[in-house]
């Protein structure tokens, strides 16, 4: 269940790095197979289900896995082929870059609105008191597990941070100049400590949506609820929040901006057949 452990996915700041950073091999339809046992593994370990309600679960989530692939997945191909036709005429400059930011984000959102209903008409089922508490001590030792994550050494901390973020640009840049790694560098250092930040972000917005659970609102008022807490989650607490995610957004529209101000030929052409190659399997998956 996403909307409980996974908000940074709606945060990512364009399709085409929540595809990085969500991809671990060359294969989205590999990755896009296990969709289906990710988000059943999710719910599972946040709600103890009997098995009137798995069947509930599993009709719900088959329901969403075939309407988010008939229904985005053409449309996160025809974004990435248009990132494509963009790099191959030269235009990556700041205002496109922007342009490409700002048409991913709306790509994840209208995501979400989709994806809320399958999540509201399942919840609001289940929503009991047995149930809620569950979830709460469920939410927690998801929580301790991050924070023992977040309490390691620093340079171990930099060092997965900074391997990740290599990772995710030579997938698409394919190999790094040093320029290049040196930003990458400067980068996983000014951001090291976002993560602390984004947790204590989910736990405010977690224990919020708890909160609205024990209201035992109706499915349309929770579906509202979720669209709102994922989207515009600063609106229900944490304010200081937007701050925090706009400033995150303008740091990597730089960094993206730069490293592809001192790419080699070689290097877009690599994008492009990456961006492509996504597009034509996301339209695969689709049919």
């Amino acid at each position: 269940m996403t909307i409980f452990s996974k908000q940074q996915v709606y945060h990512s700041l364009s399709l085409l790095f929540f595809i990085i950073l969500v991809t671990a091999c060359s294969s989205t339809r590999l990755i896009y197979s296990f969709t289906d046992k990710f988000i059943k593994d999710e719910i599972n370990y946040f709600l103890y289900l009997d098995e009137e309600e798995k069947l509930l679960m599993n009709q719900q989530v088959s329901e969403m896995i075939n309407w988010h692939r008939t229904s985005m997945m053409p449309s996160y191909a025809s974004y990435l082929d248009n990132i494509a036709d963009t790099l191959e005429v030269g235009e990556y400059d700041a205002n496109k870059i922007t342009i490409i930011i700002d048409e991913g984000r709306t790509l994840i959102e209208d995501t979400i609105v989709g994806l809320t209903p399958y999540a509201s008409r399942f919840l609001i089922q289940i929503n009991n008191d047995e149930a809620i508490e569950f979830m709460k001590k469920q939410m927690l030792m998801r929580q301790q597990e991050r924070i023992i994550k977040l309490s390691e050494p620093r340079e171990i901390r930099y060092n997965d941070r900074f391997d990740k973020l290599t990772k995710n640009f030579k997938r698409f840049f394919g190999d790094l100049t040093n320029a290049q790694i040196e930003m990458l560098e400067t980068h996983s250092h000014e951001t090291l400590n976002d993560a602390r930040v984004r947790l204590h972000n989910r736990t405010l917005r977690q224990k919020a949506f708890v909160r609205f659970m024990k209201s035992q609102p109706n499915e349309a008022e929770l579906n509202a609820y979720l669209n709102k807490l994922l989207i515009r989650g600063h609106e229900i607490i944490n304010p200081n929040y937007k701050d925090f995610s706009q400033a995150s957004l303008s740091r990597f529209k730089i960094l993206l901006i730069k490293m592809l101000a001192i790419s080699s030929d070689k290097q877009r052409n690599v994008m492009i057949d990456k961006l492509r190659s996504y597009a034509r399997e996301f339209n695969t998956i689709s049919k």
